[in-house]
């Protein structure tokens, strides 16, 4: 579906099928809060949401054209034959390259909605390094950010590793064993592997050999706290208590 509002660059795209109507609607919006007009910017800002639509927090602008293909984001399939190029409720299937991309984004650069940098003031917009987000993702990426370079500062923690020997046993299980005797000794670990490698039996004896680790837990930097009973929630050492108000017989 087209956007009815939808102009220029925007109902170029849209009718491609590159844009869904979500991404318009918020360049719009954008463009009507804070004064922007330029159909550079406002696409800038539509490809942004169609970034977080499609799983990425942000979209490199010079190299947007060969990152972008509408048929990632058509909600309905082709009307009859593919090869007839009609899409059914989109438009007609493009070449993405074909597109009137820009060939200057500066003008992203000098929008109202649109932060330059990691250290200018609040804005719906933030371009970092060629990258454009939407700030509340860009924020997001930075608490995350801080919070590994805050754990990979810690000291290495102290492990005692002569379980593993015991939790992998299993004959062929050495690359297991390595993976979790390192991960143990970091704060921040990634272990991966394609399917059947044991990536979940890994992790299930890395887990039981940091909680069998005498001293507070392992697996959180946070001391963990003993769960409370709910009210009218059954204890474990006794039955539930009567409602409130009520009279015991």
């Amino acid at each position: 579906m087209i956007p009815v509002r939808a102009t220029g660059l925007l109902h170029t795209f849209a009718e491609a099928g590159v844009l869904a109507a979500a991404d318009v609607h918020v360049a719009l919006r954008l463009a009507r809060l804070g004064g922007e007009a330029d159909e550079t910017v406002l696409l800038a800002a539509a490809l942004a949401v169609r970034g977080v639509r499609t799983g990425s927090v942000c979209v490199e602008l010079a190299t947007v054209a060969d990152t972008v293909a509408p048929a990632d984001d058509l909600d309905g399939a082709l009307d009859g034959d593919p090869a007839d190029g009609e899409l059914d409720g989109v438009g007609t299937a493009v070449e993405v390259t074909e597109l009137p991309w820009p060939a200057d984004w500066s003008a992203v650069g000098r929008s109202p909605v649109v932060a330059v940098g990691v250290d200018a003031a609040w804005r719906p917009l933030r371009w970092v390094d060629g990258l454009l987000y939407l700030d509340r993702y860009w924020q997001q990426e930075q608490l995350v950010r801080h919070e590994l370079d805050a754990r990979a500062a810690q000291p290495p923690p102290a492990v005692d590793l002569a379980p593993l020997g015991t939790l992998f046993a299993e004959p062929g299980s050495d690359r297991q064993r390595l993976a979790a005797a390192v991960a143990a000794g970091r704060w921040v670990s990634v272990i991966t592997g394609g399917p059947g490698t044991g990536k979940t039996h890994t992790v299930a004896r890395l887990l039981k050999l940091l909680v069998d680790q005498p001293g507070p837990p392992r697996g959180s930097p946070w001391p963990h706290r003993r769960a409370r009973p709910r009210p009218g929630c059954r204890s474990p050492s006794g039955p539930r208590p009567p409602p409130s108000g009520s009279r015991s017989t």
